[in-house]
């Protein structure tokens, strides 16, 4: 045994001292250099220096002066042995046909409570949701959960005064928290305590189809598809079926089979649902035979159905009556709007520029189309193109098909370009004799979307011409016409009935996207480019450098692939109208989604809640609310983790069920939004049939920590080596000092003499008369 004294003071004595030591200078250059008459200067001296020594013992005791008595000593070390005592413990696979809970209880008793001497104190405990202690001789394996990590973390926090030397392992190693099993090794790591697992029962596996996972999600807030993401295991079943159904109450949403894998395996599915808003749908594997429990074969999925139609504005140049083909390839689409706007354009680039100048705003002509559909002027006061910016933000995409420039002002080319760049919105031009560089709109600020170079005052051409689609651009989603690849590519080539015309354009912005050009050997047009995209701020643009109307577009528009049957001309245009405004869909929206466990979830289990967002003040307002059942509404503290780019709460639900998550926040735009997802809690777990043992997670264990696996030949030599040890221990205790006779002594003697100095030298007094009374 050693030990050492250290003496202590609060951290602020240094400006205590310093305030003591100026005010006693101060006062003592008064006191001596003052008037007075009984005592000299010499003795004004010695009475100040005493009283200083003395008020500056009295600090000490009040600065609770501390003498910390440090102790190192050598001393046996705790041995901890942890028993597992989850339900997987109980398969009866150990040698005798015992299960593996009852052969860990012989194990303690019989090999290392025996092999355990040297006066070392030997302690039990249990590994299930959490640790605890008992009495090994009654508990039984019954917990739900093998939370190997968090009790193994709590054994090593719970250390009695005694040096914990190491920790013994009792398990199957079959953990339900795996990544946290490994950050606990990295703290027995750092506290230099090595784990010993002894690992029980084989890695067999009974018969079982499970459900281990499911997140349902929304693709896009513009359809009502669910895309439904599922992870199964099927020991025992490899090449076997399974049906998979997905209902929502009583109703059949979707129905399948699934071939099993008899392994762990990924599952994808695509459905539709009719209903709107938060809903939990119940998805069912259908039962085996010979299966263990049929309990996790189903579980509850929950998704925010929402009903956002994309709202498309759409320009025509050409004859009112075409908007009619574009018109019903947008509206072909459910979840698409579309609002017509026409400009007349059958005279000169000149007279279209002065006719349009003298008409923007003013124009009150209401067009109709081939369906008598009406078709207002771009240059209606209040129906054409909108002049101010709420306006033109209940769309989302702009279609400007050989439209003259003059037809807008310059604050609403500006509010386009704001469109686009700040708000996400989609914009595409399609040309004509009045589109890009024939209608000088290199000019324009939208310039600023176009994702080709504007060829300056280039005259459009008139020549039949093929198209040539890149490899990237097949796998782009405007182009991907055909419900395969090679479906794709038939309809680009041998399906496509060709241009009869395109805008001149040479060469793309950097960062555009070229997805295909003119084919048209042996001519100054071929390898032109056709179609372009690029991202454009938060938004998306396209250039399509030939038309979608008659001219140029007209056996495009009715004979793709075949005359009469235009089904890849819609395809094509509600693939670009979804793909330009996705951005736009996701904004207005809200860029955030709540992130909830797709792993299944017990109570007690803790559960991370996460919404991505680029910045703390991307969310402005945010507040989360989480809601068990029918109860009352909880508000969850978040935080936000700059590492990942999310806000994040921890939430352990208390009962089995439905738990509802509602997040509350402003868009971009300043717009309320409020967004809804939800997750089940099942009132079971996988862990009575999950039983297969890890030994390969147990080696992990073991290696990370500096300890090793144990067995029947090993158990008595790392017993006795962990026995004979001793640990070197660090004692620390603090005691103050101001009852201590160093301190009271010299405190006594300075207060003493200064009193008897001072008393020697004051002179006696006289006494007082009374007064004579008459």
């Amino acid at each position: 045994m050693s030990g050492s004294l250290t003496y202590l003071m609060p951290g602020w004595w240094p400006w205590a001292a310093a305030f003591f030591g100026a005010t006693a200078i101060v006062a003592g250059w008064l006191f001596i250099r003052g008037e007075h008459p009984h005592l000299s200067r010499g003795l004004r001296a010695r009475l100040w220096l005493l009283r200083v020594v003395a008020g500056a013992l009295l600090l000490a005791c009040l600065l609770d002066w501390r003498a910390e008595d440090t102790r190192r000593t050598a001393e046996k070390p705790l041995l901890r042995v942890v028993v597992d005592r989850s339900q997987s413990m109980a398969a009866k696979d150990a040698e005798g046909g015992k299960s593996r809970f009852d052969a860990a209880r012989d194990i303690l008793t019989s090999q290392i409570e025996p092999a355990w001497s040297g006066g070392a104190k030997l302690e039990t405990g249990f590994a299930g949701e959490r640790y605890t202690q008992g009495d090994v001789a009654t508990a039984t394996p019954d917990a739900p959960r093998s939370s190997l990590g968090g009790a193994l973390r709590e054994a090593l926090e719970n250390r009695s005064q005694q040096a914990l030397g190491g920790v013994i392992l009792l398990s199957d190693g079959s953990a339900s928290d795996a990544a946290e099993l490994h950050a606990t090794a990295r703290l027995y790591q750092d506290a230099r305590v090595p784990v010993f697992p002894w690992v029980l029962g084989t890695q067999d596996q009974p018969d079982d189809l499970r459900i281990t996972s499911a997140s349902l999600r929304q693709p896009s807030p513009s359809q009502t598809a669910l895309h439904l993401e599922l992870g199964i295991e099927s020991p025992g079943y490899a090449g076997k079926e399974a049906e998979l159904t997905v209902r929502f109450g009583e109703q059949v949403l979707h129905r399948q089979q699934v071939k099993l894998a008899g392994k762990a395996q990924p599952l994808a599915i695509d459905f539709l649902s009719p209903y709107r808003g938060l809903q939990f749908y119940q998805v069912a594997l259908s039962p085996m035979e010979r299966e263990a429990t049929v309990s996790n074969n189903s579980t509850r999925v929950a998704c925010d159905v929402r009903r956002e139609p994309i709202r498309v504005l759409y320009m025509e140049g050409s004859m009112p009556t075409e908007t009619a083909y574009l018109r019903e390839a947008i509206e072909a689409d459910p979840e698409m709007e579309i609002t017509c706007l026409h400009f007349p354009g059958d005279a000169s680039v000149e007279a279209l520029a002065q006719q349009a100048l003298a008409l923007r705003g003013k124009d009150m002509r209401i067009f109709q189309d081939s369906k008598g559909r009406p078709v207002p002027s771009v240059c209606h006061p209040t129906r054409g193109y909108p002049v101010k910016m709420e306006e033109l933000l209940k769309y989302d995409v702009v279609i400007d098909s050989d439209i003259i420039k003059e037809a807008f002002s310059p604050e609403q080319m500006a509010q386009t370009v704001a469109f686009v760049e700040e708000f996400g919105g989609g914009f595409v031009m399609v040309g004509g004799q009045t589109s890009f560089g024939a209608g000088g709109y290199e000019k324009t600020v939208i310039d600023l979307l176009m994702p080709i170079e504007i060829a300056n005052n280039s005259d459009p051409f008139w020549q039949q011409f093929q198209v040539s689609v890149s490899d990237a651009g097949y796998e782009h989603p405007m182009m991907r016409v055909g419900k395969t690849l090679a479906e794709t590519k038939e309809a680009w080539t041998s399906l496509f009935p060709g241009f009869g015309g395109a805008n001149y354009a040479t060469r793309a912005k950097p960062g555009a996207h070229v997805l295909a050009r003119i084919d048209l050997p042996g001519s100054q047009y071929d390898d032109l480019l056709l179609f372009a995209v690029q991202q454009i701020g938060r938004g998306r643009t396209m250039a399509f450098m030939s038309d979608t109307t008659s001219g140029w577009g007209s056996a495009f528009e009715t004979q793709w692939p075949t005359h009469g049957d235009a089904h890849y001309y819609r395809k094509f245009w509600n693939n670009t109208v979804r793909w330009l405004a996705a951005d736009r869909i996701a904004r207005k929206g809200g860029q955030a989604s709540i992130e909830v466990p797709s792993a299944m979830v017990m109570p007690g289990d803790a559960v991370e809640i996460r919404l991505a967002a680029l910045s703390t003040a991307d969310l402005p307002g945010l507040e989360l609310r989480v809601r068990e059942g029918d109860s009352e509404p909880q508000l969850l503290p978040m935080q936000w983790n700059g590492a990942t780019r999310h806000w994040q709460g921890g939430y352990v639900p208390r009962i089995a069920g439905d738990v509802t998550i509602e997040a509350r926040y402003k868009n971009a735009e300043g717009t309320p939004v409020t967004t809804l997802a939800g997750f089940h809690v099942q009132a079971t777990g996988d862990e009575a049939v999950a039983v297969a043992a890890r030994p390969d997670l147990m080696a992990d264990l073991a290696r990370e920590t500096g300890g090793r696996i144990l067995d029947e030949k090993s158990a008595g030599q790392v017993l006795g080596e962990l026995s004979s040890r001793s640990v070197d221990v660090t004692w620390k205790r603090a005691v103050p000092v101001w009852d201590r006779w160093w301190i009271l002594l010299p405190l006594l003697l300075a207060i003493t003499a200064e009193w008897l100095l001072r008393r020697r030298r004051e002179p006696a007094r006289e006494p007082r008369l009374a007064p004579a009374r008459g």
